[in-house]
């Protein structure tokens, strides 16, 4: 198994592409940080941790807010305490708000922004510290970071600034033998690909091919191991559509 050991954070973990990555990683042999967010999710995150645990591969499960600074400790704090050390991190979770430009919020902005760009950033700050050569961050981004999709704005936005991000992390972590890279999947069959309306689901679904979280999940572990080591900084189009 390529990742027998290692130790991964995978935030949002409870479901999704987070959850089937959780799952991917296991079996590929590392320990994985189940994480979650709001109460409701508990079971949802234990569940995955019991599959996590049926590979052989330990699963701790924490629940943080990554949008606040002090749960972000909390989450790096746990793993170290637990595992001594940090191999790998996807920064997985993120929010989106369909809204036009006409009806846009300052909150709804500053949430989106939050989670989906600043938490990225100071949870990679915080866990470089626990990682040696050969760690790897992982950021999931989106297609509207380069396709333009009405009421986006602000998702579209954040997504297309974790990308830049992943390519400067990329820079300055080089030397460290550090790996940044992004993924940025296509329409995947999750929670909040189901929340859209009908109408758009069935335009997408007419448009381009629908995956599934699993199929985000192999890309994003051969990025978290050896194979990829030649891979950095850039982001890998996990859609079976040529459409950017």
């Amino acid at each position: 198994m390529s990742l027998q050991g290692k130790v991964a954070i995978v935030t949002g973990s409870s479901r999704g592409i987070g959850a089937a990555t959780a799952i991917a990683l296991a079996n590929e042999g590392a320990h994985v940080v189940i994480n979650y967010a709001a109460s409701s999710s508990k079971d949802k995150a234990e569940n995955i941790a019991k599959t996590v645990r049926g590979t052989g591969s330990q699963a701790l499960v924490v629940q943080a807010d990554i949008s606040s600074f002090e749960e972000i400790d909390l989450l790096v704090k746990k793993t170290v305490e637990h595992f001594g050390r940090i191999d790998i991190l996807v920064n997985n979770t993120g929010v989106i708000d369909y809204q036009t430009v006409g009806t846009i919020t300052p909150e709804s902005y500053q949430r989106i922004f939050d989670i989906n760009t600043r938490a990225p950033i100071f949870l990679s700050q915080a866990a470089v510290a626990h990682m040696g050569d050969g760690g790897r961050i992982i950021n999931v981004s989106g297609t509207p970071a380069r396709l333009a999709y009405s009421s986006f704005t602000v998702y579209s936005a954040s997504k297309a600034a974790l990308e830049s991000i992943t390519r400067v992390m990329a820079v300055e972590l080089r030397d460290r033998g550090i790996r940044v890279t992004a993924v940025n999947p296509g329409p995947t069959i999750t929670d909040a690909f189901e929340a859209q309306t009908e109408e758009r689901k069935t335009y997408l679904k007419a448009t381009q091919p629908v995956g599934n979280p699993e199929d985000i999940a192999d890309v994003i572990v051969f990025l978290a191991g050896p194979k990829s080591r030649w891979v950095n900084g850039g982001t890998v189009n996990t859609n079976n559509a040529v459409v950017f």
